[in-house]
């Protein structure tokens, strides 16, 4: 009998650990520029679940290197909760594909949490051009072929990406004016004036904007509620592959699916608090708050998309 008792306390010690857990304050890597829409909505999420759970969730921003630092740091975490990461999809998939010596493997380093937030992205071009649909844009660049010019933040951001898309899936030809992070406010004016006259804007750099510039389309398989009269891309291009920037917390690889449940759970709650919901109304970011075998579909999913849409351009990496 006390044989079997030792032997049951021994099986019950790691979900008792589990259940007690977080034990100390949790720290997270964050690659979200200070003050970004990513960084604000992690700040208010962290700030409830702190709340929440009875300790500290300290947020260590670390967004250089193209998550290089994140990664460092995580692999000398212990896998046990208390350090996770919190970044884009452009880290963790399209680094995957467009940049060489990335110091990590998202399907080997890192296990699921939660995707907390999504950013649609918008079509839009300056309203120094008398185009005012995506079908009066790819007629006017196939009848002047290079002619347009559309901006980003450099070689495999997004943005970048959505323009070689756009590209790809209209048959169309248009130069690439790759801007460093360091100078997106002159980007912005840039694209604003009709310099370089098309952007990819998530909404809330394209409202303040309206009127000088013009949205065409959403890169999405349907129209957004706060936008409703623009039109998602795929009703101009049916094959177009849409791909969303979103924001989720990751673990260290071995790190126990009933911590990260846990972590998500508590993530998910601190979404549906009023005061967060309408800030992120506020950064025109949506809520999502999945459950870790959801973010691990979508991780899957984008792996697959980005790097068929990768191989069909043909971009290298740099």
């Amino acid at each position: 009998m006390m044989r079997r008792t030792v032997s049951l306390i021994a099986c019950l010690a790691p979900a008792l650990a589990w259940a007690q857990f977080p034990t100390k304050p949790i720290q997270v890597i964050s690659t979200a520029s200070p003050g970004s829409s990513g960084d604000v909505a992690l700040r208010m999420v962290a700030t409830k679940m702190s709340a929440a759970m009875g300790h500290p969730v300290i947020v260590d921003v670390r967004p250089a290197a193209r998550g290089a630092q994140m990664a460092q740091a995580l692999a000398k975490a212990a896998p046990d909760g208390h350090t996770i990461t919190f970044g884009t999809s452009g880290t963790y998939v399209n680094a995957r594909f467009l940049f060489k010596n990335v110091s990590f493997d998202i399907l080997r380093d890192f296990v699921p949490i939660s995707l907390t937030v999504r950013s649609p992205t918008y079509v839009a071009i300056a309203s120094t051009l008398p185009i005012r649909t995506l079908a009066e844009l790819i007629d006017f660049a196939k009848k002047n072929p290079g002619k347009i010019e559309y901006a980003s933040t450099g070689a495999g951001s997004v943005f970048h990406l959505a323009g070689e898309s756009l590209k790809l899936y209209a048959g169309i030809d248009m130069l690439h004016v790759p801007y460093a992070q360091a100078n997106f406010g002159q980007m912005i004016n840039d694209w604003v004036s009709g310099r370089v006259p098309l952007y990819f804007p998530a909404y809330g750099f394209l409202a303040p904007n309206l009127g000088k510039v013009r949205p065409l389309a959403v890169l999405a398989t349907k129209r957004t509620e706060r936008m409703p009269d623009v039109p998602a891309v795929v009703e101009t291009l049916p094959q177009f592959q849409t791909f969303d920037v979103w924001w989720a917390f990751f673990a260290p690889a071995g790190t126990p699916a009933e911590v990260c449940e846990k972590i998500a759970d508590e993530s998910r709650a601190a979404l549906k608090f009023p005061d967060v919901l309408a800030r992120l109304d506020q950064l025109a970011l949506t809520p999502v708050g999945s459950t870790p075998a959801e973010l691990d579909a979508e991780l899957k999913r984008d792996l697959a998309t980005v790097g068929n849409l990768v191989r069909k351009i043909g971009l290298k990496p740099e």
